[in-house]
């Protein structure tokens, strides 16, 4: 169908005009649906916390009368011939083989079409409703028929690498809400052993799900820090699983006033102090606790500068001659990679002095040790205080005694230098949002360190459990049409997503991936 951008002027007296409302027909055009993406590693229930998510929308709190569950690994049999296939294996490599032929987001792509043929057989029934109540509509082929408005939620399950989760975002926006769905790695194991049979084996698959080597592979150890919401399941909380994904719903649509934990404030506090650092290679921010939880400081990586605290802008006419970090020094320069860059040399040099490299190798054997050798992951030539460190200095300041018992929360997991340091410091627990994998805190300090969440003898490392700082203030500001009536009760609002978003250009977006879906011989006829 084809709308009008501009008519020619028109000769009718102004008086005579109907003004059309164009705030009116945006407001109209805002979706109540809602699209819901899991993401979680080898061994999680995501099957369970799909069909949770899809009892409770259905409720008569919340109104969906349509809620769906998309399995992605159903495309790859469907695809591969695989329908009766129980193998995790054969199902990871069915999987590959799809997304190297196809692009590493054909199985989301597959997801899009399956929303859009769902919304335009719903379109298409209301159109002919539409035009049997109104029989003039169909007689004139100028008019427009408006969206039909339903609510309705699909649940992909799931995602695992981030072309997948980078193009459901570029398509649906903030209608997408993506729920990173964890368990603890011996909970998982259980689960996985009596599916699977050896240890050893399912170690590899744990592994192989994480992050693959090749390009075409799964790597959900690099999309789970991208999600809006994260659900820790175990066996402390298995009986709160409704209880928690009912506060993300309620959160989610606006039907009641809930304010944040004392983890998402801190983890958001950490979250906003990464946005102060200036460092080339990443944004890390890290905030402190007491054992209260009140926040004692705040920190993120960046630069010291002489007699204490680092380099910053202190205001908008502030000058950068003065300002001596990485990026305002010689052209801006990681300091950290040009140290392990001249070290690569200078052992090439080494070896073909004493005669173990042949010069016509030299620039092989420079890859190799720089870019595939333990040398690619020192961190000690950084000239950046790590966030975890800044806090800890902060705190220490005014408020040393209350880190002791207290929490870390940080954007990155910690590297074993900083590590050490927060064992010494007393603190009790981490919480983490991104892993990193250069941390060797678990290997070298298996004394004091556990990620293993029973473990309350050690200090743990663990998963942050929450909103994500990413989605804190559109989850837990006021709700736009208040929270109270003029006679000063308060509001109860209708279950309608907070992020709620016009439909108008979503289905152009989904035509995009149609297209692409077809070009492919990958389209549903």
């Amino acid at each position: 169908m084809v709308v009008p951008i501009a008519a020619a002027p028109s000769d009718t007296p102004r008086a005579e005009r109907t003004v059309f409302d164009d705030h009116g027909a945006y407001l109209k055009s805002l979706t109540p649906e809602i699209v819901i993406a899991l993401c979680g590693p080898m061994g999680t229930p995501l099957h369970e916390v799909a069909k949770t998510f899809q009892e409770l929308i259905r409720g008569t709190d919340f109104g969906y009368a349509e809620v769906k569950i998309l399995r992605l690994s159903d495309e790859i049999r469907r695809l591969k011939g695989l329908m009766d296939e129980k193998s995790i294996e054969r199902l990871i490599d069915a999987g590959n083989e799809l997304r190297k032929e196809y692009g590493n987001a054909v199985l989301a792509k597959l997801a899009v079409q399956d929303i859009l043929l769902s919304r335009a057989a719903h379109q298409n029934a209301h159109d002919s409703e539409l035009r049997q109540k109104e029989p003039e509509a169909a007689e004139d082929s100028a008019a427009v028929m408006p969206r039909a408005a339903r609510k309705c939620c699909h649940i992909i399950d799931s995602i695992k690498n981030i072309d997948e989760l980078t193009l459901l975002r570029s398509v649906y926006g903030d209608m997408l809400h993506v729920v990173g769905v964890y368990s603890p790695i011996e909970m998982r194991l259980e689960r996985l052993a009596r599916i699977k049979g050896p240890t050893d084996e399912i170690h590899k698959l744990i592994d192989r799900d994480s992050g693959e080597e090749v390009k075409y592979g799964q790597s959900v150890e690099d999309t789970f820090p991208q999600c809006d919401f994260f659900l820790r399941v175990d066996s402390a909380t298995d009986s709160q699983r409704n209880t928690r994904v009912r506060r993300f719903l309620e959160l989610m649509l606006g039907t009641r006033i809930i304010t944040p934990t004392v983890n998402e404030r801190a983890m958001y506090a950490a979250y906003s102090a990464a946005r102060n650092s200036a460092c080339l290679s990443r944004q890390v921010g890290a905030a402190i606790t007491n054992s209260e939880g009140e926040i004692l400081a705040s920190g993120w990586n960046d630069v010291p500068k002489a007699f204490g605290g680092l380099y910053h802008t202190a205001d908008q006419n502030s000058s950068t001659d003065e300002d001596r970090r990485c990026w305002n020094i010689e052209g801006g320069r990681c300091f950290n990679d040009a140290e392990k860059t001249d070290i690569a040399n200078a052992m090439v040099d080494r070896l073909i002095a004493n005669g173990l490299v042949e010069e016509k190798k030299r620039s092989s054997a420079f890859e190799m040790l720089r870019k595939d050798s333990q040398l690619k992951s020192l961190i000690e030539f950084s000239r950046a205080v790590h966030a975890e460190m800044h806090a800890l200095l902060t705190a220490g300041e005014t408020k040393g005694g209350q880190i002791r018992n207290g929490k870390l929360f940080v954007t990155t997991y910690p590297c074993h230098s900083c590590a050490r340091h927060l064992v010494a410091a007393g603190v009790k627990e981490v919480y983490f949002l991104e892993p990193y994998r250069k941390s060797l805190a678990t290997r070298l300090h298996s004394d004091s360190i556990t990620e293993r969440e029973s473990d309350d003898s050690k200090v743990r490392v663990m998963p942050f459990d929450g909103v994500a700082p990413s989605r804190f203030l559109r989850f837990f500001s006021a709700h736009p049409g208040g929270r109270k009536d003029p006679k000063g009760a308060m509001h109860v609002h209708e279950a309608s997503p907070v992020t709620a978003i016009t439909l108008e250009a979503i289905h152009t977006l989904e035509a995009f991936t149609l297209r692409a879906l077809k070009s492919a011989g990958l389209n549903k006829r």
